[in-house]
């Protein structure tokens, strides 16, 4: 088993130090800790059964953590349908996670396309919402084309963003009004072809 963690340590607007109560302790603890973790089961968030569906990833931060089990599991069962994951954190330098890894799978072919959305690398913030509008017609294209549309990570700001981008996408790509945007985008969820993790 494997964790994804981010650590939670910054300075108060009074400038004191102030941390979170189990990520610090997570990166502090000496190897070989044992750490008691309770596993907490998603059945209905798993990668897509049909090896020809492809998928659409969307896990910024820690999100990022069971799309690395995705790309895993169709690599070892030999699907060949297209993958797509985009990636954002805060900085390129500190916070790409599984860089490594995800290099290795976009090079063998596993991974088809990687975006990523570092919000503060520039002036202009940019998140994974953003990536996703940049690539407004392919995105429209992998849904007609039978995707799996994935999103893990944070509930509060993260989800709701990326779902009204979904909306979006399928609005001024689809054609669609509105209202039809967001019943599609509801059909897609029925159908189980849009499925979130979020937290």
């Amino acid at each position: 088993m494997s964790l994804t963690v981010s650590v939670v340590r910054y300075e108060n607007l009074a400038g004191r130090p102030r941390q979170g109560v189990c990520s610090p302790f997570l990166a502090d603890a000496e190897p070989g800790t044992p750490v008691p973790v309770r596993v907490q089961r998603a059945p209905h968030f798993r990668p897509p059964a049909d090896p020809a569906a492809p998928a659409v990833m969307v896990g910024p931060g820690t999100g990022i953590a069971p799309f690395i089990g995705f790309l895993e599991e169709r690599r070892a069962r030999g699907h060949r349908a297209p993958n797509w994951l985009f990636f954002g954190e805060q900085h390129r330098a500190t916070d790409f996670y599984y860089e490594q890894e995800l290099a290795a799978f976009l090079a063998e072919g596993t991974l088809t396309r990687l975006d990523t959305a570092f919000s503060r690398d520039q002036r202009a913030e940019i998140y994974v919402q953003d990536r996703m509008r940049e690539h407004g017609p392919l995105m429209w294209s992998w849904l007609r084309d039978g995707a799996r549309f994935y999103v893990c990570g944070d509930a509060s700001r993260m989800a709701e963003d990326v779902d009204q981008a979904l909306r979006d996408i399928v609005t001024v790509h689809g054609g669609l009004t509105e209202a039809e945007a967001a019943a599609s985008v509801k059909q897609l969820a029925a159908d189980k072809r849009y499925v979130r993790d979020v937290y």
